[in-house]
This record gives structure tokens, C-alpha cells and sequence, in this order.
């Protein structure tokens, strides 16, 4: 028969093992590598912005409500990263993704074409490498894991 204490030890125990359970962990870290040309929007900085979004908010947001949004004050609550980026180098983006939702990329230009936004599809990678070609394209891998490189 179980005494009191040894009933209270496994309540308390239940308690705290339900309590750890329940807490959220925070997602990795996001990271995009990202080149861009030296031709990349003429040869001139740039703002690459990632939000959270979904599929609705992507599809209707315009060049500028993005571009009004980028150094709002007070800031954006979606933003979750906006990096200024030069042509001619290869740059580490880091952000911190939302616990969920879908992750939108910007890519403020001077003169914006067809692929000045990306929406990208979950599950999310780690990671990202992004190529901005010489006529602002956007190319977007997900690296290959070290044993699948071979292929």
C-alpha cells in the first residue's frame, strides 16, 4: 500500500513532467546565405526583408506597402529581419522564424520586376542559399545534406 509521501513525490512528479512538456521550444535559427551579382539592381544597395505571412497577405501586398513598412515606426510586427545587401558579395542572413506561419521574402529593388517576392513553403529548411543573378532573379536552394552532395 503507498504512503501519503510516496503518493505526493509522484503528483509533484507528474505535475512537473507535464509542465515541461507543455512548453513551446523556440525554432532554429533561419539562415540565408545570400549572393548577389555585382549587376544586381544596377550595381546598387538594396534591402532584403523576411516577414511572416501567409498565403492572402502575400499575394495582395504591393511593392509598396512593403517598401512603407520596412523602417516603419513603430516597427512592423510580421518583420522579422531586414538586411541591406550589396552587389558583388556573398552575405549571412539570420533571423529567428515565427513558431509558425509561412516565411516571405522581400527584395526591395530600385526598380522592381516580376521577382522582387518569395513565399516560401513549409516545412522550412535550416537553411537557404539565395542567388540574385545580374537582372534581379531570384534563385532560391535549399543546400543539399553533405551525404546526398554526390548527386
Amino acid at each position: 500500500m503507498p504512503t501519503f509521501r510516496k503518493i505526493v513525490r509522484l503528483a509533484l512528479l507528474s505535475l512537473f513532467l507535464a509542465a515541461c512538456s507543455s512548453e513551446m521550444t523556440a525554432p532554429p535559427a533561419l539562415v540565408f546565405d545570400v549572393t548577389a551579382n555585382a549587376q544586381t539592381n544596377n550595381g546598387g544597395l538594396f534591402y532584403f526583408i523576411v516577414r511572416s505571412s501567409n498565403d492572402k497577405q502575400f499575394v495582395l501586398e504591393s511593392y509598396q506597402d512593403v517598401a512603407g513598412k520596412a523602417f516603419s515606426d513603430p516597427p512592423d510586427t510580421n518583420q522579422i529581419g531586414i538586411f541591406s545587401i550589396v552587389p558583388g558579395t556573398k552575405q549571412e542572413c539570420t533571423v529567428s522564424p515565427p513558431a509558425q506561419g509561412t516565411i516571405a521574402l522581400y527584395f526591395l529593388y530600385t526598380q522592381p520586376g516580376s521577382q522582387w517576392k518569395k513565399l516560401l513553403s513549409t516545412p522550412l529548411a535550416n537553411k537557404y542559399n539565395i542567388n540574385l543573378t545580374a537582372t534581379s532573379q531570384v534563385e532560391i536552394r535549399e543546400p543539399k545534406p553533405w551525404y546526398l552532395s554526390w548527386f
